[in-house]
């Protein structure tokens, strides 16, 4: 029997899911610079500053000053067409045309990401490739689902080192209802043959929580040292909220004859 010691007991589960940005990768030292470089880039296209930069910064969830990052907000949880249209939204509130607006976004997008440099600056969470490793090696079954790109997905996960160590990756677009509905663990659920009740959900926002409770998952746990979202925010919803993935304990067990 495999599974997950949580509170005294011990909990079967076949699957762990995880999500990636927050959870696998720091998000504020991997997307905060990048996203800051989509700026750089539209104002370029536009031969324009000032302003305009603070109001895009704010537009995607980031403090223009500080370089927060709202928890609950359009960059830690949208795909990145939705991160198009925010910036096109921008863009025609201050005057540009609709379609002239997200071509420039789109442009610059492409531009800014098309540089290879920033997925191998990625800064993965400490540990993580132990941890799936252990995983691996005691016979779970593991899973990704993220909101990411998959072109920019596995190049993250090759630069990491990481792309042999999921049975399944799920990204963006690859499912008609996207996070929190649960369709993607469903999804995951039937290619891997496992149930829902047998997984557990490992995820930095609401949003991954939220999907995993709606999906009827065994244990949904946030994990806050690469995320942004405060822990009171995150006990709300997960069932299990930690500081690191490295505290949570994944073990095999004999079963009890006597339940047999």
């Amino acid at each position: 029997m495999r599974g997950i010691e949580y509170q005294g007991r011990k909990i079967p589960c076949r699957l762990i899911i995880f999500d990636k940005d927050g959870t696998l990768i720091d998000f504020t030292a991997t997307w905060v610079p990048l996203i800051r470089k989509r700026v750089d880039f539209v104002l370029k296209r536009l031969g324009r500053n000032g302003p305009l930069r603070h109001y895009l910064l704010k537009a995607w969830g980031i403090d223009p000053v500080s370089g927060r990052v709202d928890p609950r907000g359009p960059c830690p949880i949208s795909p990145r067409s939705d991160e198009i249209v925010i910036g096109t939204m921008a863009l025609y509130q201050h005057g540009y045309p609709w379609d002239e607006a997200k071509l420039l976004v789109t442009q610059a997008f492409d531009e800014a990401d098309s540089d290879e440099d920033w997925r191998k600056k990625v800064v993965p969470i400490n540990g993580i490739r132990t941890f799936l490793c252990h995983l691996r090696k005691n016979g779970f079954l593991t899973a990704l689902a993220t909101s990411d790109e998959r072109k920019d997905t596995e190049a993250i996960l090759r630069n990491l080192k990481l792309e042999d160590l999921f049975d399944m990756v799920l990204c963006s677009g690859e499912v008609s209802q996207p996070k929190p509905h649960p369709e993607t663990i469903y999804s995951i659920c039937r290619k891997l043959n496992v149930t829902p009740h047998e997984t557990i959900m490992i995820g930095d926002s609401v949003t991954d929580m939220m999907m995993g409770r709606q999906a009827g998952v065994a244990l949904t746990i946030g994990v806050l040292e690469g995320g942004v979202t405060p822990k009171e925010e995150l006990e709300r919803v997960a069932d299990l909220v930690v500081y690191s993935i490295r505290e949570l304990k994944f073990i095999c067990w004999a079963e009890d004859p006597a339940k047999g």
